[in-house]
């Protein structure tokens, strides 16, 4: 069987993901885009959609649909989806067709929008031989569910980072507490609620939060809450990153909406309990019931959870030790590719 992959850009987790499960397997894959804000060494000899002109484009993905017999797609409104799908729909020759997915199921606030989407995916998500991979167990499942997908069509395919680069081989926890927060610096990422929790109930208290990241709201939040307790460390990749996981006590991810939230995977693998909003998409697998973290309704709840961990050495230690243990024995490449394989398994019979 010939499979092959659309991934959306460069980013360091699909690159890493392209070489330690897709290129094992034996499947090629291309990237819409060129750019990457988490940009990554990759292969030059790789195509990136974006750098073709569109009659290119077209020639393109019709040679891919016809030459091979199971189409991996990153999402399902982008050129590559639509002109495959639109090829399935008008073949004789159908092929197999998967949408990689880490949207949460939600209903848009607009009727028009709604009406559109529920046409579009429900359409989409009822055609034969159309698959839903969903990042996630619960709403990303949902997602395909509520617009009509057949069960047996939906698989987990976990949304994954390359946990090895993350692992401490001792965890040791810093003399000052340090709660980290990694992300954008975006209104919806609750950057500066949780710097208004931490500064009421850490002040003068032996604690520190360090913020990495970049965005719209840097320059607002440095000049209102930069302090020696609120650090300001900017962007940072690789193992200026790494280290800082290494030498934190606790990750914070405040977002009021996240599909996924991949640092979460990172900073579990860092061997980091993680306080996260119930919005992150991550916040179903990677945290509830695994005794690593705690899911929080509101930022009352979230200072209170912060407080508890920062008291309570020996329930930090004990989560810390769950964290890691979560990601090197379940959530990794080895699930993924079991996962993937139930599938190309299922088309064979």
């Amino acid at each position: 069987m010939k499979i092959f992959c659309y991934f959306v850009e460069p980013a360091s987790y699909t690159v890493d993901l392209a070489s330690n499960v897709y290129e094992k397997l034996n499947i090629d894959y291309c990237f819409l885009k060129s750019n990457s804000l988490a940009y990554t060494d990759i292969k030059k000899e790789k195509i990136f959609i974006n750098e073709k002109n569109f009659f290119n484009k077209i020639f393109y993905i019709y040679k891919i649909y016809f030459n091979n017999d199971f189409i991996i797609v990153n999402g399902y409104n982008n050129l590559p989806f639509v002109l495959s799908y639109i090829f399935h729909f008008f073949s004789f020759n159908k092929k197999y067709i998967a949408i990689d997915s880490d949207t949460q199921y939600s209903i848009p606030n607009n009727i028009f929008k709604r009406f559109i989407k529920w046409i579009y995916l429900s359409l989409v998500f009822r055609t034969k031989n159309i698959f839903g991979f969903a990042g996630g167990s619960k709403k990303h499942k949902d997602l395909f569910r509520e617009y009509g997908m057949k069960e047996e069509n939906i698989f987990l395919i976990p949304m994954v980072v390359n946990n090895k680069k993350f692992y401490c081989i001792n965890k040791i926890f810093p003399d000052k507490f340090v709660f980290l927060y990694v992300g954008r610096l975006e209104p919806h990422k609750g950057v500066e609620k949780i710097i208004e929790e931490f500064n009421s109930a850490f002040f003068e208290k032996n604690a520190i939060l360090k913020i990495i990241g970049d965005g719209s709201q840097k320059e607002y939040l440095k000049g209102k809450f930069k302090s020696k307790q609120v650090c300001f460390l900017g962007p940072l990749f690789d193992k200026d990153l790494i280290d800082q996981f290494h030498d934190s006590s606790c990750f914070l991810c405040p977002s009021d909406f996240e599909p996924w939230g991949l640092v979460v995977n990172e900073a579990l693998s860092s061997s980091l309990p993680v306080i996260a909003t119930k919005e992150v998409g991550s916040a179903f697998d990677l945290i509830k019931n695994n005794n690593n973290g705690f899911i929080v309704k509101d930022m009352d709840e979230f200072r209170r959870k912060m407080l508890k961990l920062y008291n309570d050495p020996n329930l930090l230690l004990k989560y810390s030790n769950n964290a890691s243990k979560f990601m090197k024995e379940y959530w990794n490449y080895d699930l993924y590719i079991n996962n993937l394989n139930l599938v190309i398994n299922k088309i064979n019979k």
